[in-house]
């Protein structure tokens, strides 16, 4: 066995990208577009006496999830599931209960690409084409199979398809729980369908649905808006502060929490609201959310500033696009939108689980 000395690690780098985006162009950023599998969703608005329905129902509103219990990787391979589901409208799938650094792991993005993360036992077994995990390259100890699901090449009858069914179904059978959600191209559509489509294949399927913590503070300090804050990490350590200060964990958080300063300049306000949903976004709900905060802040005279975090699955095979993530280093993959009320928005992007871990 090597000695500890051999594996000297580093702390992971923290590292985040932010940009400035113009508040009233309607475009949605790449960033929201381009992460498919959310798990937390949370707002922040001060000086608010509430809510408005229209920003929670954007969040809430037809945003039920599915679980499949013990699927066989194999069955997403049907012709008539891959017809009906992933080349119409967009179909998130994701396993849980898997821990990405240590076991398999599989997902469906919203392009149609069924995403296999294998240990490398398992990638052996399985026999098809794969590239070394972006994490451990010199060693080698996983895989990843990308198949496109939407692909002309990809029918049954074909070479490509009849090796990769032929692989899932006779050298390794996989088998996970996973979560999905299916979005239709055509609102006369049910989205429920898809859980059928499984429940009449002998699945057992459930319905999952969002939770949702909420609370009020009063006569809160809160930064102000400056010029110069989009580059300012204490005004974004505050509102990771903030989500937290209700939710106290052990006494090491709560010493912080309670000696914390908020960061100057700041205004006494008389009330912030905190909401937090978790459960599983698609894209598209991310999207909704993102044009409906957008659309209430700029109709919003005295709103110093609203913010809006998301945080993906920390055991995701990928976190932006096809990107591959790693829960070792941190598991963080989120991003935090400031929408300020002089038409400007920032976001900050967190691509620390997309670092390797750097040896001393």
């Amino acid at each position: 066995m090597l000695s500890p000395e051999v594996w000297n690690f580093k702390p992971p780098q923290h590292y985040f990208n932010v940009e400035k985006l113009d508040n009233k162009k309607k475009d949605v950023p790449v960033i929201i577009k381009k992460h498919y599998f959310n798990h937390v969703v949370s707002l922040i608005l001060p000086q608010s006496s509430n809510i408005p329905d229209i920003v929670t129902n954007s969040i809430s509103d037809d945003s039920d999830y599915y679980k499949i219990k013990d699927l066989h990787v194999s069955e997403l391979l049907n012709k008539q599931f891959i017809d009906a589901f992933v080349k119409k409208g967009e179909l998130t799938l994701l396993a849980i209960g898997n821990k990405i650094d240590l076991s398999n792991a599989i997902a469906i993005t919203p392009s149609g690409i069924l995403i296999i993360s294998l240990i490398r036992e398992d990638f052996y077994k399985l026999g098809l084409e794969g590239n070394a995990s972006f994490f451990d390259r010199k060693i080698n100890t996983r895989n990843v199979v990308e198949i496109d699901l939407t692909a002309e090449y990809f029918q049954p009858g074909k070479k490509n398809y009849e090796r990769v069914k032929t692989a899932l179904e006779n050298y390794l059978d996989l088998i996970f729980d996973v979560i999905l959600i299916w979005e239709p191209p055509d609102e006369n559509l049910c989205p429920s369908s898809v859980a059928a489509w499984f429940h009449q294949r002998g699945y057992s399927v459930s319905l999952c649905r969002q939770k949702l913590s909420y609370r009020s503070e009063n006569r809160v300090n809160i930064p102000i808006v400056t010029d110069s804050f989009n580059l300012n990490d204490d005004f974004f350590e505050w509102l990771g502060v903030f989500s937290i200060f209700g939710d106290i964990k052990n006494e090491e958080t709560s010493e912080y929490v309670n000696t914390y300063e908020c960061p100057k300049p700041n205004i006494l306000v008389d009330q912030v609201k905190y909401l937090q949903y978790t459960g599983f976004f698609s894209r598209q709900r991310a999207i909704k959310i993102y044009n409906t905060v957008r659309e209430y802040v700029l109709s919003q005279k005295n709103l110093p500033w609203c913010s809006l975090h998301v945080q993906g699955f920390s055991d995701s095979p990928v976190s932006w696009d096809l990107k591959e993530h790693t829960f070792f280093t941190d598991g963080d993959n989120s991003y935090t939108i400031l929408f300020n009320p002089n038409a400007e928005c920032i976001i900050r992007k967190s691509l620390s689980s997309n670092n390797k871990l750097r040896i001393a």
